[in-house]
């Protein structure tokens, strides 16, 4: 899937990088990590709109792109790189109204305010939004009993709000779009931005290649201060107890 997307991309002038698990892979495994199993990538919103573009106008009988504002039922702000005709269930795959396939995430970086206060106010607003999104779709599930319950209430109070879904989402990601990233010196993706940190443009572009398992793939400028942010001491190797990754409650690949 991977390289389909890479190629994808290549032919279309569109920028992409690998993230999270995955840039951590590629600079410390070359490839996965031996205990994961999935992919993150990471674009500029005016890329993956070029993306979007692309495969919304020209079928593809093997991939589709989910984007929160092409499925009613998607209930995150990110987009997902499906495989069609497979099927990987997560834990609320009842509660949509399409066949959740192998995917890759793909998340989007966004421009910020550069005045403190503006930032404050952006950066909660998007993530108020972000949740109603969520909560207006699906009933989420926790191990503590308390965040359920308060999770759920949110669930069942969303109902009753006189807004459909599909307004809320096109207001989130306008809301979202709000201050150009090209115009910005940081950036960051939401909902993340609330929880996890904010970057430096430049640390991401220009991008460079590195080597993942058996091909080349686009990594940030600057990938030693990317994975800093997100991990601290990258380099060094969890405890074995935390080497895992939850199975999905049910997968199948299909033809492959």
């Amino acid at each position: 899937m991977l390289k389909d997307f890479i190629k994808i991309c290549e032919d279309n002038d569109i920028t992409y990088f690998v993230n999270g698990g995955t840039l951590l892979g590629t600079i410390r495994h070359q490839g996965f990590i031996p205990w994961d199993d999935d992919i993150d990538l990471m674009m500029f919103r005016e890329d993956f709109d070029k993306l979007n573009k692309v495969m919304s106008e020209n079928f593809n009988e093997k991939y589709h792109l989910i984007d929160v504002l092409n499925e009613e039922t998607y209930h995150y702000t990110w987009a997902r790189f499906t495989l069609k005709n497979t099927i990987l269930n997560e834990w609320w795959a009842d509660q949509v109204d399409y066949t959740v396939n192998i995917f890759i995430d793909i998340f989007i970086l966004y421009g910020l305010p550069k005045n403190n206060v503006k930032r404050f106010i952006h950066k909660w607003r998007c993530f108020a939004l972000n949740q109603m999104v969520s909560y207006s779709i699906v009933k989420f599930k926790n191990e503590s009993r308390i965040k359920e319950i308060i999770q759920q209430l949110a669930y069942y109070l969303m109902k009753i709000v006189p807004v459909s879904t599909s307004a809320l989402k096109r207001h989130c990601i306008k809301v979202y779009r709000k201050y150009k990233d090209d115009e910005s010196d940081e950036v960051c993706d939401f909902p993340a931005l609330v929880l996890l940190p904010i970057y430096k443009r430049n640390d991401w572009l220009p991008a460079k290649k590195a080597k993942f398992e058996d091909i080349e793939v686009n990594v940030p400028n600057n990938p030693d201060a990317i994975l800093t942010i997100i991990y601290g001491d990258y380099m060094k190797l969890p405890p074995e107890d935390k080497r895992f990754r939850p199975a999905p409650e049910k997968i199948d690949f299909g033809e492959y």
